[in-house]
């Protein structure tokens, strides 16, 4: 079976794409692309990643331009191999999370949207899609996420060693695998901003879409008195099942940090190495107070890259860290590798939710599935 696995995460980079072989619920990477956006696209997607600047009718647009940018996308994966859409058996697509609301607040219910039209992606290949994976999980009492956990228990489990596996994209999560453990005993949470606000800063201040390999953080200092501040975030303390993104660190939040703490007066390279060690220290936090045992790192995502995030945690976790690259895995892949898992358990008619993760009160079937052809239907 050869499945292709879609994501658009909160870092708002791009559209990463991988194809994969499965045999005998083994799964191995053939190709991994991200196609990226423009900086015009990405403005439009983070202006209704807010409730302040949505527009209902830019939302609605944006579902099928991206179910577009999803095909091309797969257009740009499938170049130069010897695939085509009629050898794929099925597209899985997380789509781009527009608003995340797990909890009861006042007169809204707990609920999750993401877009990025299924029919448009299964009519422009043929390809039977499965897509909406986080609803089932809020619908059976589950905050929606994460839902990597599944994917990272049946490729990553260890009779060994307690291993964390850390990503980091714009928000940072981890999941606990314990040695010989079962899918019950996993723990995964969210554990605060990942590379969501260093991206942002550093776009402000320096004209580059993130840190490449963190080396401006590198090159400056925190500033203690900012850094303070920070860590006094309430979703990085708060006791897990958790999770967020951007409508937690939006636009509008950092703008309001920005100017309480004065960024101004102080130099840049500062300022993205304070940010950068809050998201080390959100991470750190997390296992050091919720998980404790444990014997390993490994780290994937955008994050992986930056020296100083692995740097600064191997100092204050005195633990081996590793990236995926050092263990032979692509870092990158990784979360559009799991949405493939989820797919094909959709498929297989199996749960993909892991309880113990999410906070969901049973296991349920993940996702929504849009045939594109008649065979689709069948059996």
């Amino acid at each position: 079976m050869i499945a292709i696995g879609l994501m658009s995460g909160t870092s708002l980079d791009g559209v990463d794409a991988s194809l994969v072989k499965i045999e005998d619920e083994k799964f191995s990477l053939i190709k991994f692309v991200t196609l990226p956006y423009s900086n015009e696209f990405k403005n439009r997607i983070m202006r209704n990643l807010c409730d302040e600047t949505a527009k209902l009718s830019e939302i609605c647009s944006l579902n099928f331009e991206l179910g577009d940018k999803f095909v091309e996308a797969i257009d740009l994966l499938l170049k130069g191999t010897n695939y085509n859409y009629s050898a794929i058996d099925f597209i899985a697509s997380h789509g781009q999370t527009i608003w995340h609301n797990p909890h009861q607040k006042k007169d809204l219910v707990p609920s999750t949207m993401q877009i990025g039209e299924p029919a448009i992606i299964a009519n422009r290949t043929g390809i039977k899609t499965i897509s909406n994976f986080r609803t089932a999980d809020i619908a059976v009492g589950g905050e929606g996420a994460p839902l990597v956990p599944m994917s990272e228990y049946m490729l990553f489990r260890n009779d060994e060693k307690n291993i964390i596996l850390q990503n980091i994209g714009g928000v940072s999560n981890l999941t606990y695998l314990k040695k010989g453990g079962t899918i019950d005993s996993v723990v995964a949470f969210d554990c605060g901003p990942g590379n969501i606000m260093i991206d942002y800063f550093t776009n402000k201040y320096f004209d580059m879409p993130y840190d490449q390999d963190g080396e401006i953080a590198l090159r400056g200092n925190v500033i203690k008195e900012i850094f303070n501040e920070l860590i006094k975030d309430e979703f990085v303390l708060k006791v897990p099942p958790k999770s967020t993104g951007r409508e937690q660190y939006s636009r509008f939040y950092m703008e309001e940090i920005a100017y309480k703490y004065r960024f101004s007066e102080y130099r840049k390279e500062d300022i993205i190495a304070t940010i950068t060690e809050f998201t080390v220290y959100g991470i750190c936090y997390n296992y050091l107070n919720y998980i404790k045992d444990f014997d390993e790192v490994i780290v994937s995502g955008g994050g992986s890259h930056n020296k100083y995030i692995i740097k600064r945690m191997k100092e204050t976790l005195q633990k081996n860290v590793f990236t995926q690259e050092d263990i032979g895995f692509n870092s990158d892949a990784k979360e559009a590798i799991a949405f493939v898992v989820l797919g094909y358990l959709t498929i297989k008619g199996k749960t993909g939710n892991v309880c113990s993760a999410t906070g969901a009160k049973k296991g349920a079937i993940l996702g929504c599935i849009t045939p594109a052809k008649e065979s689709d239907l069948k059996g």
